[in-house]
């Protein structure tokens, strides 16, 4: 099953940058993920600061614990992400 992660900063760490050592674990922590084929897309946004993904897995709860072990969200400067399943877009599908 496929999932839109979206991410957005804290409110209360906005105008803080984070450490470089927490940047630099993030990196590689999504790096594992991508490959370990959780994260399929990442995408920086561009409305606003934080991140947008496409990842899949098996359930919501399987991406929410992965999600939660990010080290920008557990540090606080990032809020907890939003998730929402997908579902297949139906006007692909041929008429019938």
């Amino acid at each position: 099953m496929q999932f839109m992660i979206l991410f957005s900063r804290h409110p209360d760490k906005a105008t803080t940058p984070a450490p470089t050592e927490i940047r630099e674990a993030e990196f590689e922590k999504v790096r594992g993920f991508y490959t370990d084929g959780l994260v399929q897309q990442v995408w920086l946004r561009g409305d606003a600061g934080g991140a947008c993904m496409i990842v899949e897995a098996h359930s919501i709860d399987d991406v929410a614990q992965k999600l939660g072990e990010l080290p920008l969200v557990r540090a606080g400067f990032l809020q907890s992400p939003m998730i929402v399943p997908l579902k297949p877009y139906s006007g692909f599908a041929p008429h019938s």
